[in-house]
């Protein structure tokens, strides 16, 4: 009898320990369980790229994998936002960059956020200066439908509250977070806190810098007035701490940065077409590789889909080629979650990994 009691105590306990993974350990050889995603703003692949205004890119991008020929789907930033989340851009009302309000709305329409919960996935959206009520400016579900100021957390940049199915539910709503406790965004310690255990973080994670640290905007001091210069000062902080995590350290996890829109061509072959600064990174991400291949917004979706098993949501992404050639194919450990060993990946391995080092290859 105290054999069972124990038994059922310790099945009880590993099972609230893994509850962020719930559907995921019937799939022994897919590249991640967690995935951080990072959104900036209107800087194509050629303003990045060899930029000496953005060093830490340029070795992030160097150290890991990057997309040479990855697109946005279209202009401005609300509609790009949009595909991310639900593979299509509702071009004919979110063109004009506009808050949620009835006729800026994606009603019913499918979205991640319905795939990742009928999977058994978690999810959590972290937004810099959202505030921690919504005050006069709520939705049903009490999400916060409006911006917070010059320079500060902008909706437009927030996909998940144009969809009725989340902004009318509290539980929903209630994943959508502030991802700093002070003003003005880094170093997100809200956010990054959740990176410390399983129990904390979610399967799906998703950031937006605010507008003085996306790039979007140049702010007034202590930031630097350029804007390349800014937002990538941002994310030489945030980053090795998303990177150096524990959830980064013994878990399969990748972090994923892009750009929601660029300047409308790509420096690789001359098109026509919008390339933006797309980089895989984290443990389980290949080393110092790049591809030429074509992706898309489609593409960063269609990849959660063909990882975790989800259902397509458009014939965007169910037609998306998947980023799968940017993970490496063989995993560390198979034995369980803890797969990735602190020697392996310690601080100091990823603080080597991205040190300065000269930037050679060029696009042009």
């Amino acid at each position: 009898m105290e054999f069972l009691t124990v038994l059922v105590l310790t099945l009880a306990f590993s099972n609230s320990l893994g509850a962020t993974t719930t559907g995921l350990h019937d799939q022994p050889n897919h590249p991640f369980n967690y995935v951080v995603v990072i959104v900036m703003e209107n800087q194509g692949i050629g303003d990045t790229i060899n930029n000496p205004s953005a060093p830490f890119m340029n070795q992030l991008a160097s150290s890991y994998a990057l997309a040479t020929n990855y697109t946005a789907v279209t202009h401005p930033s609300l509609p790009n936002y949009l595909s991310l989340v639900s593979g299509q851009d509702f071009a004919s009302w979110s063109k004009g960059d506009c808050n949620p309000n009835p006729a800026c709305s994606a009603g019913n329409a499918s979205n991640i956020v319905d795939s990742l919960e009928n999977r058994g996935l978690s999810w959590k959206a972290y937004m810099e200066d959202y505030p921690s009520s919504c005050g006069s400016h709520c939705s049903p579900g009490n999400c916060f439908l409006d911006n917070t100021g010059p320079g500060h957390y902008a909706a437009r940049h927030n996909p998940f509250v144009y969809f009725d199915d989340i902004a009318n539910s509290t539980a929903r709503c209630s994943r959508i977070v502030p991802a700093n406790s002070g003003g003005r965004g880094a170093p997100d310690d809200l956010f990054l806190s959740d990176l410390a255990s399983p129990s904390t973080a979610s399967n799906f994670m998703w950031l937006t810098p605010n507008l003085c640290n996306d790039m979007h905007d140049s702010c007034s001091a202590p930031y630097n007035s350029n804007q390349i210069a800014q937002g990538d000062s941002y994310l030489s902080q945030v980053i090795p701490n998303i990177l150096n995590s524990s959830l980064f350290r013994h878990q399969k996890a990748a972090l994923f940065v892009t750009f929601d829109e660029g300047n409308g061509y790509c420096p690789l072959n001359r098109s026509s077409k919008d390339c933006i600064y797309a980089v895989w990174a984290g443990p389980v991400v290949k080393t110092k590789f790049q591809s030429s291949n074509q992706y898309s917004h489609y593409s960063f979706l269609k990849t959660l889909e063909s990882v975790w098993k989800l259902p397509p949501l458009t014939n965007n992404d169910r037609n998306a080629t998947p980023m799968i050639e940017f993970f490496a194919p063989h995993f560390h450990g198979g034995h369980g979650e803890h797969e990735v060993s602190d020697h392996e990946h310690s601080k100091a391995s990823v603080e080597a990994r991205l040190q300065p080092e000269s930037h050679e290859d060029s696009f042009a």
